[in-house]
C-alpha cells in the first residue's frame, strides 16, 4: 500500500481563508434573515389569535344574554348602534397590545339580529382586524 506524501505544506492561504469567511457570512446572514421572519409571523400569528379569541369570548357573552339585552350588555364603555367596549390589554413576550373590540347590531327581523364584533390592535405601526358575525334570534316560548 502507498502513502499519500503532500509535498505542499504551506496550507491555506490569507486570501484562501477571508474568501472563505466571506461566504460563510453571506450564508449566516440568509439564515438569520429567515428566523427572524420566522419569528416576526409566528408573533402576528399570536396576535391575531388572541384578537379570535377575545371576539369569540365577547360572541359567547351576547349569546348567553337575552334578545333583549344584547344592546345593554356589560363592557360597554359608550351603548349605541356601533357601541364601543372597553378596550383589553394583553402582554406578549415583554410588551403590550391593546385590543378594541367593537360591536355592530343590525335588526333583520322583529325577532332576528345579526350582531357583527370587530376586533382592531396596532403592531409595529400596522393597524389589523378580525371580525366575526352571527346571527341571534329570539328564543319561541
Amino acid at each position: 500500500m502507498e502513502r499519500l506524501v503532500l509535498f505542499n505544506k504551506k496550507g491555506v492561504t490569507l486570501i484562501e481563508m477571508m474568501i472563505a469567511l466571506v461566504i460563510l457570512l453571506v450564508v449566516s446572514l440568509a439564515f438569520m434573515q429567515t428566523a427572524l421572519l420566522g419569528t416576526s409571523m409566528n408573533v402576528k400569528n399570536q396576535l391575531r389569535d388572541e384578537a379570535v379569541n377575545i371576539a369569540e369570548m365577547r360572541m359567547n357573552q351576547l349569546r348567553s344574554l337575552p334578545f333583549t339585552d344584547l344592546a345593554t350588555s356589560p363592557y360597554l364603555v359608550s351603548p349605541g348602534n356601533s357601541p364601543a367596549e372597553a378596550v383589553v390589554q394583553r402582554n406578549f413576550r415583554g410588551f403590550s397590545i391593546n385590543y378594541t373590540p367593537t360591536r355592530t347590531i343590525s335588526d333583520i327581523s322583529t325577532d332576528a339580529k345579526q350582531v357583527t364584533i370587530v376586533v382592531t390592535w396596532s403592531y409595529r405601526g400596522q393597524a389589523y382586524t378580525h371580525g366575526i358575525t352571527s346571527i341571534m334570534r329570539k328564543r319561541s316560548q
